[in-house]
């Protein structure tokens, strides 16, 4: 891992972002007639109608959700409208009736909803402040909701960063499980901090646990500190938290969030072989960015990123070699790593027409919720 000093200087043209607004939520690149894109709110995958979205949830994720839609986007659970709410209503998937408990300031309000309720009218005229949002269904736990309309609190950005980055380097160092008490008190949250500054150190806490209970060969408990991280720091556009965003999307298939790193980011190749294939990525003249990676990563996924890259050069024997090597990596084997070796090779047979061998990767993957499509489509015409 590289010095502080030198990674604000090489991403110093994005310094000083901190939230996702949800007026610049996932630019479009410029197409002509672009339909709108709903995005999924558990792994972000991107729709083209709410139909297909609430099928891919049920299918995917489960039968019951709960979630926000705010101007067009969908919300987890925590969102910021810069330019104030226009429309907001509650979805209920699975869910028969719920209670909604809603704070805007000190304006309270209860109601009930059967499927999607609109909330506007139950969010004062040019509110600015912090809306809380709670909805109990029948049956299932309570979710919560926050939404900062206009203003946001206080957040010591530049401090809580430097702090985060000397506990990665602590931590790369000796892979220690970390302390929550050791790292609030580092961060200054032990005290009356606001609670944008609790989920980001929380976030970074949950992602470094995860990492430490993978390196000790607890999977299962790690796959569940990295999912809470990745909903802690998912609304957060700040340097450091977009880097930790974009591993989690590359070890846990939310493809849809590599959309935000930079063109010379290291994950540049997997945003363009995942989100926008058969689109090709060519290779800047300084990539990855000189000491653009500020958090801690596992091995797999940083060679994973290099072997993606590879894909896109014209050295076959180097991206042929990579594979080979993460076949044998003992992270080769974890579902998700796994199906991404078989896209790379199935789409690498294609590319050479050696048809035969894509047919045996796309097989492999035709009941894939994420690859399927493409290894049906293509295991269709070839017969």
């Amino acid at each position: 891992m590289a010095d502080w000093k030198d990674f604000v200087e090489d991403n110093r043209e994005r310094a000083g972002q901190l939230l996702d607004s949800l007026e610049g939520r996932y630019p479009r690149r410029k197409a002509e007639a672009a339909p709108p894109i709903f995005r999924c709110p558990v792994c972000v995958g991107p729709f083209y109608s709410d139909d297909s979205l609430e099928d891919h949830i049920v299918q995917v994720h489960g039968p019951q959700h709960v979630y926000l839609r705010v101007d067009g986007s969908i919300v987890r659970e925590f969102a910021w409208a810069e330019r104030g709410i226009q429309s907001i209503s509650v979805v209920l998937l699975g869910h028969l009736k719920a209670g909604v408990l809603i704070h805007a300031g000190p304006t309270k309000t209860k109601l009930e909803t059967t499927s999607e309720t609109s909330l506007e009218k139950y969010v004062p005229k040019n509110f600015d402040g912090e809306l809380r949002i709670e909805v109990c269904p029948e049956e299932g736990k309570p979710h919560k909701f926050t939404l900062y309309c206009r203003s946001l609190p206080e957040f010591r950005q530049d401090d809580i960063d430097r702090t985060i980055w000397n506990l990665q380097q602590l931590f790369h160092q000796d892979s220690a499980c970390p302390d929550l008490k050791r790292w609030r008190e580092s961060c200054g949250v032990a005290g009356k901090s606001s609670t944008l500054e609790d989920r980001y150190v929380n976030g970074f806490f949950e992602y470094t646990l995860g990492f430490a209970l993978e390196k000790g060969g607890d999977s299962k408990a790690a796959k569940e500190h990295f999912e809470d991280a990745f909903g802690y720091l998912l609304p957060f556009r700040t340097l450091l938290g977009e880097q930790a965003q974009c591993v989690l999307a590359l070890k846990m298939n939310c493809f849809g969030v590599l959309e935000r790193c930079a063109v010379d980011s290291l994950f540049a190749p997997a945003r363009a072989f995942f989100t926008r294939y058969p689109a090709t990525w060519r290779q800047p003249k300084k990539w990855p960015a000189r000491d653009s990676f500020g958090v801690y990563a596992d091995e797999f996924t940083i060679r994973l990123a290099h072997v993606v890259a590879a894909f896109f050069s014209e050295d076959e024997d180097l991206f042929w070699q990579g594979i080979e090597a993460l076949k044998f990596h003992p992270a080769g084997k974890e579902k998700n790593n796994f199906d991404k070796l078989l896209l790379l090779q199935a789409r690498a047979c294609v590319r050479r027409r050696d048809r035969g061998r894509a047919k045996d990767f796309y097989r492999l993957l035709r009941y894939d919720p994420q690859f399927g499509v493409e290894a049906e489509e293509f295991l269709g015409n070839e017969q």
